[in-house]
């Protein structure tokens, strides 16, 4: 597109010099136009031989906003895994095996800002988002809470109640604190990486339930406590090139509060699908 504008302005301008050559002439002039981050720069060189000349001038760098990449949408996979860091959970954890297709964490990045160290090559980059973490259950179980086990589920027989749709799902507030890297002040050639922490606060849970019972349909959505650990703490992850953006977020704090749910530490992965 800007190739196109800046032809059809070469075009006006000498367009303009063959009408004058007929007439009085005038003195050399130079006039500036700025159209994104280029500069045009029209010079009469000579009067007398009716010849303009169209300098093109970049601006410089890409814009500070355009080099922070944490703004935007994300969606991700949830994973969960143990204390020891792998993905077999223990007979009071099963229960937990989760569905992937269900366990998506969708995460609306709204806030972001950065404190220069270096030109636009390094800074502190902060934000603020809205995290959806859903964790599709792929057992037949109902989620139940209790003084004496914590949250736990339930197995119930498929042939009284067979769930198509069973998840857990928690929202957290999140604030992350990233140093981030860009190889070029340009965003159209920079690679980035940014890595620090996410802090969260949980604003609340809830579990959805869908099932059938012969022709009739029956949906369920029960807000509680359900144990999730109210303030977190991730490792979190951020690469990419240009506007394309990949993220990781490790779980430093357990997705339950000690001793009220099984210890397992929530992982999420995956990918920016636009950028703000």
């Amino acid at each position: 597109m800007k190739k196109i504008v800046l032809a059809v302005l070469s075009l006006m301008v000498n367009l303009a010099a063959f009408a004058q050559s007929d007439s009085t002439k005038v003195a050399a002039d130079t006039t500036n136009m700025k159209i994104g981050d280029t500069r045009i720069i029209l010079i009469d060189e000579n009067p007398d031989n009716d010849s303009t000349s169209v300098e093109f001038k970049d601006n410089g760098p890409s814009d500070k906003s355009e080099l922070i990449h944490f703004a935007g949408i994300d969606l991700g996979v949830n994973i969960l895994l143990n204390a020891s860091g792998g993905t077999e959970l223990d007979t009071n954890s099963n229960w937990l095996d989760l569905d992937y297709a269900r366990s998506l964490s969708w995460r609306f990045n709204l806030i972001e800002e950065k404190i220069k160290i270096y030109k636009n090559y390094i800074g502190i980059m902060v934000g603020a988002g809205i995290t959806y973490n859903s964790y599709g259950l792929r057992k037949n179980v109902q989620v139940m809470v209790s003084d004496s086990t914590g949250v736990t589920g339930l197995e119930i027989d498929s042939k009284e109640r067979d769930f198509t749709k069973n998840k857990l799902r928690a929202s957290y507030i999140n604030v992350p604190v990233m140093l981030e890297i860009n190889t070029s002040e340009y965003l159209e050639k920079s690679f980035h990486i940014a890595a620090g922490v996410t802090g969260g606060w949980n604003m609340g849970s809830l579990t959805r339930q869908k099932w059938e019972d012969g022709d009739d349909k029956y949906a369920t959505k029960v807000k509680g406590d359900y144990n999730f650990t109210p303030f977190t703490l991730d490792a979190s992850v951020r690469v990419g090139y240009k506007n394309f953006t990949v993220f990781a977020n490790y779980g430093l704090t357990p997705l339950f509060e000690k001793d009220k749910g099984p210890e397992v530490y929530p992982v999420s992965v995956g990918i920016q699908l636009t950028p703000f």
